[in-house]
């Protein structure tokens, strides 16, 4: 018999807090990047965009084949269903939810993007926030809106 039922408590706690924290294998951190978003290609599960700024993400040091530069089309890879921690989220201006084909080119957006698991030259995209719509950003001086493609 326990003799100070709240002693016994907090000690199972403790021990569940160890239990926890002991199977967290090292989780990727992300990086933010801020690009203009260009293309979703729906068939090969990628987005295309124009880096505007790399970001930096508080993880281990990217490969030389990853990094980002300023001026530079990357390719994302996407995954467009699943639970929210295996899918890539879209999230509008307002941060609702929105599809892969409810984006414009010419949006401004953030991409918070880890390396892939599967590919160790590719990156996958777990978030992509639009902040800039292309309207937005047509009337402003930097207005650098990409070519539309020729189908």
């Amino acid at each position: 018999m326990v003799r100070h039922p709240i002693a016994a408590s907090l000690i199972a706690l403790g021990v569940l807090a160890l239990l926890a924290a002991a199977p967290a294998e090292a989780r990727q951190k992300q990086t933010q990047t801020e690009a203009t978003f260009l293309s979703y290609d729906a068939e090969a599960h990628t987005i295309n965009v124009k880096v505007r700024r790399t970001g930096r993400g508080t993880g281990a040091k990217l490969p030389p084949q990853l990094r980002l530069k300023r001026g530079q089309e990357a390719t994302f890879n996407v995954k467009e269903s699943g639970s929210v921690l295996t899918a890539t989220v879209v999230k509008s201006k307002e941060g609702t939810r929105m599809g892969f084909d409810q984006l414009q080119p010419g949006v401004k957006v953030f991409v918070f993007w880890v390396p892939d698991t599967k590919d160790e030259n590719a990156r996958f995209a777990r978030s992509i926030s639009v902040y800039t719509s292309a309207e937005e950003w047509a009337g402003s001086e930097e207005a650098e809106l990409p070519a539309a493609a020729a189908d």
